[in-house]
């Protein structure tokens, strides 16, 4: 990419990255379409072009951005010595709603992102991959859920709330909704299910 790019005013610069993010989102990246950016944007596809070089080159840039600044956020929030697995999903929630009032499709892009196709725009953002997955798994990999020994209860446990979050974070966003509005109900659920498995017996 042109570093001019961040010559340009912090406003525009954001504009650009959240209709590439947005669009990126909506359609994956073999759908997306430059047309809509330039669209959703307000800016010449030319520019968009002279920054980027092409499609590819925008979506590695948003890519790397997105990874970069959910990492930031995380690293602010997510206490690292914390071992209540509830804990830490719901500070990881808090970041996740958090970005979006800057960036309101980031973390939607992000999820979609783990399900891309194209193997070169995969391939070229993998070490961004790479270390964003091993960050969230190192804040979760010593967390303990109740007294849930058994993996595979505790896998159902995380996969129902991995939906529950992902599910009011995309409903909240079509709905642009306050993003605080969206942790209030996160957390109801996070608490709603640490509640029920506190009350399984030990070892289930």
């Amino acid at each position: 990419m042109n570093e001019k790019f961040f010559d340009l005013a912090r406003e525009k610069q954001d504009r650009m990255i959240n209709g590439a993010i947005e669009v990126f989102a909506r359609n994956g990246y073999k759908h997306a379409s430059t047309d809509e950016m330039v669209k959703t944007v307000g800016i010449s596809k030319g520019l968009w072009f002279h920054y980027f070089g092409s499609k590819e080159g925008i979506y590695v840039f948003v890519y790397d951005y997105c990874v970069k600044y959910m990492l930031l956020e995380l690293s602010t929030v997510v206490d690292e010595d914390e071992k209540d697995y509830f804990e830490v999903i719901r500070q990881i929630s808090l970041v996740k709603t958090k970005v979006a009032k800057n960036y309101p499709y980031l973390t939607i892009f992000l999820e979609e992102a783990v399900h891309e196709s194209e193997q070169e725009v995969v391939a070229k953002t993998a070490e961004s991959r790479k270390i964003y997955d091993e960050r969230i798994a190192a804040y979760l990999k010593m967390t303990e859920i109740g007294n849930i020994t058994d993996k595979v209860r505790r896998e159902r446990i995380k996969k129902l709330l991995d939906y529950t979050i992902s599910s009011i974070i995309r409903e909240k966003n079509e709905e642009k909704a306050d993003p605080d509005a969206a942790f209030r109900e996160i957390k109801a659920y996070i608490e709603l299910v640490k509640a029920m498995t506190l009350n399984l017996p030990s070892g289930s």
